[in-house]
């Protein structure tokens, strides 16, 4: 325990950062969202990533994470609805890649092709993703005195994560997105959505699959 939340507040940022810049369903999502679909398609599912981050830390304050937690039935369907959630946005974004054909890409060329619903896509992928609840679970509470108001105390460090997650993916938007010049060509979009479609199915299928065999 690191004895105070005040006291502990630099190694629980420091923590937080490492954790968000891992790449993740979100790195893969935020990246692929926004080189195909601009800045703002960027910036808007940050938004939902922190949304989900919000969502989290209201429901730690509560006590239902660690009620969630304790009961590995759970977690094992969390695992497999998220993962399937990954895997059916993967799978999609590989096969609209893999279905665009050369001839549309002339008119297609220089211009950022709008995006569906990505504050929904970034909070679904932040949300569903149980890696997120053991993170509010097992590492949050070691930073929160027990002998303190736990809800206060779960709100300021949940306040942290989003803050943090705002700023990190907010830089990191900015900085992928100065890349437009050579990400407006076709062929390289549709090599991002193939990419990023297989990475997204592939984590989908690898938490779907780890309830099975755990």
């Amino acid at each position: 325990m690191p004895g105070s939340m005040s006291g502990g507040i630099p190694l629980f940022v420091a923590a937080t950062v490492l954790m968000l810049v891992v790449p993740g369903p979100d790195f893969v999502l935020v990246t692929r969202n926004a080189l195909a679909g601009g800045r703002r398609a960027g910036y808007l599912t940050m938004a939902g990533i922190c949304c989900g981050l919000a969502c989290l830390t209201a429901v730690a304050g509560t006590g239902a994470v660690a009620a969630i937690a304790s009961r590995r039935g759970l977690l094992d369907v969390l695992s497999v609805i998220g993962g399937g959630y990954l895997a059916v946005l993967g799978g999609v974004l590989a096969y609209g890649a893999l279905r665009r054909r050369p001839k549309g890409e002339a008119e297609t060329a220089g211009r950022a092709r709008p995006m569906r619903a990505p504050v929904l896509q970034g909070f679904l992928n932040n949300i569903l993703n149980p890696k997120a609840l053991v993170f509010y679970m097992t590492f949050m509470p070691q930073f929160i005195r027990p002998d303190g108001p736990v809800a206060a105390q779960t709100s300021v460090l949940g306040l942290l994560v989003v803050g943090c997650a705002a700023l990190w993916w907010g830089l990191y938007v900015t900085a992928v997105t100065s890349l437009s010049g050579l990400l407006a060509r076709p062929r390289v979009r549709r090599g991002i959505d193939a990419g990023a479609g297989t990475a997204l199915a592939g984590l989908g299928l690898w938490m779907v699959g780890g309830p099975a065999l755990g």
